[in-house]
């Protein structure tokens, strides 16, 4: 069974569209459910609530009964007390049942419902029936125990209607929630099922026209693939490319199909113009041929005329040989011993110039030692200068602990005075007596000290000056050493220049003299093999003429492929 594409495409997306309707239809479905189950919840509340109230107000009916039977007076003693304890029990039930149904309302969320004629909320109307109910069996009790029978109460029967009204407003509340519940969610439901129903159609309809677009758009790709390549499988390769591509994969595969047809194009061209110059290569080349043959008969005429000359030009090659070789001999010799020269004078003219670098990387140190000492010369200054500096510190110490002592001596005389009283002071000021002596002793010792410093300091700065003259003679002379390796330097290299000048004077000669020597070695050698190769030339010749005959039948055979060629590549249509 054939299956184009695009019903492939179709049957692809309408399995799935297919699957979101039924399940659009479930969802309809299963929203009817939903109020079913919301519906029988609402309305099992509502009739047990009002079978509750129901019940609570038979209760209160069969409770008034009671009361009326004992109020007649009628009654026996066993009567009166059945009647009371009934009383009693249908009070009990009907407040039980009450309270039931207050339970199920607050579990449901009810008793804010304020739908009867007072317009009072359930809960208010449920608290306030105990109260109501209370009061009236109060006083229903107390009017049957008086022991004055009555036909009618007003007081009970009015407080009776009152309990009982709030029962029925329950009711009727229930009830109208119940109704008002039951039409909410009818129309709820409604709108939803509507909304879900438009939404499947919008959304199926939406999914077929996009179904719709992107098949059209997959099979207009494919159906011109389909077209270039029936056209190449006939030959045409003149189908124009496209005018735009798609980005998807499609698109990509109809852009290399327009490439696949255009190179293709490109090459069958090229093969036919390649038939057409080859057919014509051939018929020149089977001229070509033919001319060949001619030219080969007339060089075989030539050949006897080329085998006398030969043999006279070999004599007198000989001859000249041997006296340009003798020549040879002696310029090769004299252009040895000039090369030998120029090597030495070369060698000697790098010797002086790495001695006159070595002299100047001397100066530079020596110069960097000028430098040098003229910095340890300021250096020695300032320690001069320091020392002295440091002299008068020790001074100023030794008269700081001249003073000191003096006071301190000063001060033992004071204490000696001061009796038992100025005994402590006596040795502090001793104390510091010896501490003036101590520092009296260091400065004396510093005094010293710098005193041998300046001394070794002045001797050094007198060494520095000498070292600083001598070091300026040795670099005067190591100037006056630079000089003449210059001069030296310069006399080497002119007369190396004008030895590798005669050396390649003479190397030309000699290899001038060689070449002669080697062409007219080469000339004999040339007509000897001339008159040997005559013979070969005939041969050669006539194979020659045997090669021009192969030449000719391969043009025919190449005449008759390109015919065939021509054959194969005119089948495919191409743009002029």
């Amino acid at each position: 069974m054939k299956i184009s594409v695009g019903l492939k495409l179709v049957i692809l997306a309408a399995v799935p569209l297919f699957f979101y309707t039924m399940t659009g239809l479930m969802l309809l479905g299963e929203q009817r459910k939903v109020f079913d189950d919301m519906k029988s919840s609402i309305h099992e509340t509502s009739n047990q609530v009002s079978r509750l109230m129901l019940n609570a107000d038979r209760d209160l009916y069969q409770a008034n009964n009671a009361y009326l039977l004992i109020e007649s007076g009628a009654l026996d003693a066993a009567s009166l007390k059945t009647m009371n304890e009934e009383m009693i029990a249908n009070k009990d039930q009907a407040i039980e049942r009450v309270a039931s149904a207050k339970t199920l309302m607050e579990s449901a969320g009810l008793l804010q419902l304020d739908k009867g004629e007072s317009a009072a909320k359930v809960g208010d109307i449920l608290n306030s029936f105990d109260d109501n109910y209370n009061a009236w069996f109060s006083a229903a009790s107390a009017a049957a125990n008086d022991g004055k029978p009555l036909a009618v109460n007003p007081e009970v029967d009015s407080l009776f209607q009152t309990a009982r009204t709030g029962v029925d407003e329950v009711v009727k509340n229930i009830e109208a929630f119940a109704d008002e519940k039951m039409e909410e969610i009818e129309s709820n439901l409604d709108s939803s099922q509507l909304f879900t129903f438009v939404a499947v159609i919008v959304v199926t309809l939406l999914l077929l026209v996009m179904l719709i677009l992107i098949t059209r758009a997959m099979t207009s790709t494919i159906r011109k693939v389909l077209e270039k390549t029936n056209l190449v499988s006939q030959g045409d390769l003149t189908s124009p490319r496209a005018a735009k591509y798609g980005k998807d994969e499609l698109g990509r595969i109809l852009h290399s199909v327009d490439d696949m047809i255009e190179r293709m194009h490109g090459l069958i061209s090229g093969v036919v113009k390649n038939a057409s110059e080859v057919k014509s290569s051939s018929t020149r080349l089977s001229i070509a041929a033919s001319e060949s043959a001619a030219a080969s008969e007339h060089v075989a005429g030539q050949i006897a005329e080329v085998t006398q000359n030969s043999e006279m030009q070999a004599r007198g090659a000989a001859e000249t040989s041997r006296a340009i070789e003798e020549m040879t001999v002696g310029i090769g010799r004299i252009a040895e011993n000039t090369s030998t020269m120029a090597d030495h004078s070369a060698s000697t003219s790098i010797e002086a110039d790495e001695g006159r670098e070595a002299l100047k990387r001397l100066e530079e140190r020596m110069q960097g030692m000028v430098d040098v000492i003229h910095r340890l010369s300021g250096i020695i200054e300032t320690l001069e200068k320091r020392s002295g500096q440091i002299g008068s510190i020790a001074e100023n110490i030794t008269t700081f602990s001249n003073q000191t002592n003096i006071l301190s001596l000063n001060a033992s005389i004071e204490a000696a005075r001061a009796g038992e009283h100025g005994k402590g002071f006596a040795v502090v000021a001793g104390e510091i007596r010896k501490l003036a002596a101590s520092s009296l002793a260091s400065a004396e010792g510093i005094n010293d000290l710098v005193t041998e410093t300046r001394g070794e300091i002045a001797n050094a700065s007198d060494v520095m000056r000498q070292t600083l003259v001598e070091v300026e003679d040795g670099n005067n002379r190591v100037a006056q050493l630079n000089l003449r390796l210059n001069a030296i330097s310069a006399a080497v290299n002119k007369m190396t220049e004008q030895l590798q000048e005669s050396s390649t004077i003479t190397e030309q000669m000699s290899a001038s003299s060689e070449q002669v020597s080697a062409s007219s070695e080469q000339s004999a050698a040339t007509a000897a093999a001339s008159l040997e190769k005559t013979d070969n030339v005939a041969a050669a010749t006539e194979e020659q003429l045997a090669l021009t005959d192969n030449i000719a039948d391969a043009s025919r055979t190449l005449d008759h492929i390109v015919d065939q060629l021509g054959a194969a590549v005119g089948q495919f249509k191409v743009k002029a």
